[in-house]
C-alpha cells in the first residue's frame, strides 16, 4: 500500500469551494453541499461507453445463469451490498445470483472493522470461498480510491481464474487501472469531497448511481422488464401485488377492463409471474405455448411478442414504405400516412401544441405516437390492439419518410429536447432529409407547385389563433421563413384567430348579462348572446338568472378552456346577419389583415417580395369557412394586395406527405 501518495488522490483533494463550511449558516452549508452534488452525474457521462460495454459483456454471462459478485470496503463495500441485495425483489433475480462481499464480513455493513480492508489475502480468500466458475461469473471490484488491498486481491484472484472483471473507482491514474486485473474499468471523477476525504458523499453517489447502472442494466438485457415495466417482480407484498395488477393493466390493452379478482386468476394460472400473464392475455395462447414462446425469446418479452404478431415481424424486416406527416396544432394533432399504392390513412389526438406544453415534452410525443398509430389502423392489422412498448417498435420500423410540424417549433431550444426523442421514435436520422422537424406552418410550402421560379410564399393561417409567414427559396435550403407576424399564443392574442373571435363573443354575452342584473338592460337577449349561452351550455339556475361567468371558468374533462372559447368562432360565422356578430368578424379580420399579414408584406418587412411574385397560402380551420375566407379576400383587395395566385389548404398534413411521396425530398 502506497500510503506516501495517499494526498495526491482526487478522492482526498481540499474542495476550494467548501473551506469555510464550517462557518456559514446551516441553510448555506446545505446549499453548499447540494451544488456539489451537481458535479456527481456529470462526471459519469465519460463513462457511459464502458459502462455500456461491462452491461453487454455481464448480460451474455447471467443469462446463462453467471453470477455478480461485488467485493468493497466500507462505503463501497456497503453499496456493494446494497445493490446485491435489492436486484432479487426487484427483478425476481435468485439470490444466490447476486453476491455482495464487504471485507470484516457482515458485521462490518453495520459497524466499521478497522483494518480489515488492508489484507489482500483477506479478499482472495472471500473470493475462493465461493467456488468461481470463470465461464459464467463476473466480479465488481469496488474502491472510491482505486488502492484498497482488499478490493485489489479479490480483482487479482478472480483474474488468475478468468473470470470476467469490473473495477469503479473515483480517482485517476489509480492502482487497479493499472494492475492489468480488470477488465472494464469504471472512472468517474466527482472532484474533492465536501469534507476532505470523506468519500461516503460524492464519490459514493457517484459509486451508487455506477452500480445502479451496471445492474439494472443488466437486467434490463436479459429481459426482466418490459419496456420500462418491472415485468419480472416477485410480489412479496401487498404493494408488489398491486403493482402486478397495475402492470397487466398498462401494458397489456386486453387487461385493462379485468377487475381485480380475474387480474389475479390470470396471474394465478401463470404462476404469479407477470411476464407470462401479459402474454396469455396478448396472445389468448395456453400457458405452455407462452412458456415456449418465452423461452425461445430468451424470456424477453417484447422479443416473445414479436414473434405473436406476424404483421409487426413483416415490417420490420421488409423496406420501410410508408410516409407520414404529423400537423401538431392547438386545436389536435393530426396524422397523415401514404403507402406505395398512394393510399391515404387519417389519425387524431389531442392538443399538440409546444407553446402550451414546452413543459411537458413527454406528452406530445405520446400525442404524436396515439395520432400516429390511429393512421394506420387501416394499413396494419390490429394496430390499436398493440402494447405502447410495441407500437414504438412499429414505429421505429415502418417509415422511409417523416415530416413533423408541431405550432410553436420555432422557439428557441426546443428543437434540442424534442428533436432526439422524435429521432429515437421513428428510427430515422434527423441530420439526413429522412426526417424534418418544422414549425407547423411550414407543412403548407408543399401547396405549391414546382416551378422553375420558385415564388415567394406568404402562408396565413386562422385557426385557434393566427399568424403571417414568409418564405423564399434559396437553392442551399430550399424554402425557408425569412418573415413572421403574429402567433404569440392565445394568452398574448392571436387576433383573427377561432380563440380571439369567440372571446370576444363570450366577453360580449357577459357584458349583456350583467347589464340586465344590474337592470340598465331589459331587452330580451340578442341572436349572438343566445347562441353563445346555448354553446356553453349554460342554464338558468333559477330566478332568471344566468351564472355563464362559472359556466366558462369551469374545468371541462373532455375540452380545455382554449378549444371551448375557440368553438364559438364558428357559431358567430354563421350568425354574420347580426351587427353584433358582424362587428365582430369585420373588426377581426381587419386586425389579422392590418397587425399581421399586411406588416409581412410591407415592402420594408424582411425578405421582402412583390405580392405579384408571391403566391398566398391561407390554411386553418377558419379559412374553410365560406363568410371569413369572402371577408378576407374583399379586404385584401381593399388593402390593394392582388397575389399570383392564392391557394386554400384543407389539410396541410395531406398536402405535405402527398408532397414527400412525390417529390422525395423537403423542402424547408
Amino acid at each position: 500500500m502506497d500510503l506516501d501518495n495517499l494526498a495526491k488522490l482526487q478522492t482526498e483533494g481540499v474542495n476550494p469551494r467548501t473551506t469555510n463550511i464550517d462557518r456559514v449558516s446551516t441553510l448555506e452549508m446545505c446549499t453548499v453541499i447540494n451544488g456539489d452534488d451537481h458535479f456527481v452525474a456529470e462526471s459519469i457521462v465519460p463513462c457511459l461507453p464502458v459502462i455500456a460495454d461491462a452491461i453487454d459483456a455481464m448480460t451474455t454471462r447471467v443469462r446463462q445463469g453467471g453470477r455478480i459478485v461485488y467485493v468493497g470496503a466500507g462505503t463501497s463495500g456497503r453499496l456493494g451490498v446494497l445493490d446485491a441485495s435489492e436486484i432479487p425483489p426487484t427483478f425476481a433475480a435468485p439470490r444466490s445470483q447476486f453476491i455482495g462481499l464487504i471485507a470484516g464480513g457482515d458485521a462490518a455493513i453495520r459497524q466499521a472493522q478497522e483494518g480489515a480492508e488492508d489484507s489482500d489475502k483477506a479478499g482472495e480468500e472471500d473470493l475462493a470461498g465461493l467456488n468461481l466458475d470463470p465461464k459464467l461469473d463476473s466480479v465488481i471490484g469496488i474502491a472510491s480510491s482505486g488502492r484498497t488491498p482488499y478490493v485489489l486481491g479479490c480483482l487479482a484472484f478472480a483474474k488468475k481464474l478468468k473470470c470476467l472483471t469490473i473495477g469503479v473507482v473515483c480517482t485517476s491514474p489509480s492502482a487497479m487501472g493499472l494492475s492489468g486485473n480488470v477488465d472494464y474499468l469504471v472512472a468517474p471523477l466527482p472532484g474533492a469531497e465536501v469534507v476532505t476525504g470523506s468519500t461516503r458523499l460524492k464519490a459514493g453517489t457517484a459509486t451508487k448511481m455506477v452500480l445502479n447502472m451496471l445492474s439494472t442494466g443488466t437486467m434490463i438485457r436479459t429481459g426482466k422488464t418490459y419496456g420500462n415495466m418491472m415485468v419480472d417482480l416477485k410480489a412479496s407484498n401487498l404493494k408488489l401485488e398491486q403493482r402486478s395488477r397495475n402492470i397487466l393493466r398498462r401494458a397489456s390493452p386486453k387487461c385493462r377492463s379485468l377487475l381485480e379478482f380475474q387480474l389475479d386468476a390470470l396471474l394465478e394460472k401463470c404462476n404469479r409471474s407477470v411476464k407470462l400473464a401479459i402474454l396469455v392475455a396478448e396472445t389468448s395462447e395456453s400457458v405452455e405455448k407462452c412458456q415456449e414462446l418465452l423461452a425461445l425469446a430468451g424470456g424477453v418479452l417484447s422479443e416473445a411478442l414479436l414473434t405473436s404478431f406476424p404483421h409487426i415481424s413483416r415490417i420490420s424486416k421488409d423496406q420501410r414504405r410508408f410516409v407520414l406527416c404529423i400537423d401538431g396544432g392547438g386545436s389536435k394533432c393530426a396524422a397523415v400516412i401514404v403507402d406505395e399504392s398512394d393510399a391515404l390513412g387519417y389519425g387524431s389526438a389531442g392538443p399538440c401544441n409546444l407553446t402550451d406544453n414546452a413543459s411537458n415534452v413527454d406528452l406530445i410525443i405520446s400525442t404524436i405516437i396515439e395520432a400516429t398509430t390511429d393512421a394506420l389502423k387501416d394499413h396494419i392489422p390490429d394496430v390499436n390492439n398493440l402494447t405502447g412498448f410495441h407500437r414504438k417498435e412499429l414505429l421505429q420500423s415502418c417509415f422511409r419518410r417523416v415530416w413533423i410540424g408541431l405550432a410553436g417549433m420555432d422557439r428557441s431550444g426546443l428543437y434540442d429536447v424534442i428533436g432526439p426523442k422524435l429521432t429515437e421514435l421513428f428510427g430515422l436520422d434527423d441530420a439526413s432529409d429522412a426526417l424534418k422537424i418544422t414549425n407547423d406552418v411550414s407543412l403548407l410550402t408543399a401547396a405549391v407547385s414546382e416551378e422553375q421560379s420558385k415564388p415567394s410564399i406568404l402562408v396565413m393561417i386562422a385557426g385557434t389563433g393566427s399568424v403571417a409567414m414568409r418564405y423564399n427559396w434559396t437553392e442551399n435550403d430550399g424554402y425557408t421563413p425569412v418573415a413572421r407576424a403574429g402567433g404569440w399564443g392565445h394568452l398574448l392574442g392571436d387576433e383573427g384567430g377561432g380563440y380571439s373571435i369567440g372571446l370576444e363573443a363570450a366577453k360580449y354575452t357577459l357584458f349583456a348579462l350583467e347589464e340586465r342584473a344590474l337592470g340598465l338592460k331589459l331587452t330580451p337577449l340578442g341572436a349572438i348572446e343566445q347562441a353563445v349561452i346555448d354553446k356553453l351550455g349554460c342554464h338558468d339556475e333559477g330566478g332568471g338568472q344566468l351564472d355563464l361567468l362559472s359556466e366558462i371558468l369551469s374545468q371541462n374533462p373532455t375540452q380545455s378552456f382554449k378549444t371551448r372559447i375557440a368553438a364559438l368562432a364558428e357559431m358567430v360565422l354563421n350568425l354574420r346577419e347580426s351587427s353584433t356578430a358582424r362587428n365582430i368578424i369585420d373588426r377581426q379580420i381587419s386586425y389579422i389583415v392590418k397587425k399581421t399579414l399586411c406588416r409581412v408584406a410591407d415592402l420594408r418587412s424582411s425578405g421582402y417580395v412583390a405580392p405579384e411574385k408571391t403566391e398566398l397560402i391561407l390554411a386553418g380551420g377558419l379559412m374553410k369557412n365560406t363568410i371569413y375566407q369572402q371577408i378576407l379576400r374583399m379586404q385584401l383587395a381593399q388593402k390593394g394586395l392582388q397575389f399570383r395566385a392564392i391557394h386554400v389548404v384543407d389539410n396541410a398534413a395531406v398536402v405535405a406527405a402527398r408532397y414527400l411521396v412525390s417529390n422525395g425530398q423537403t423542402k424547408v
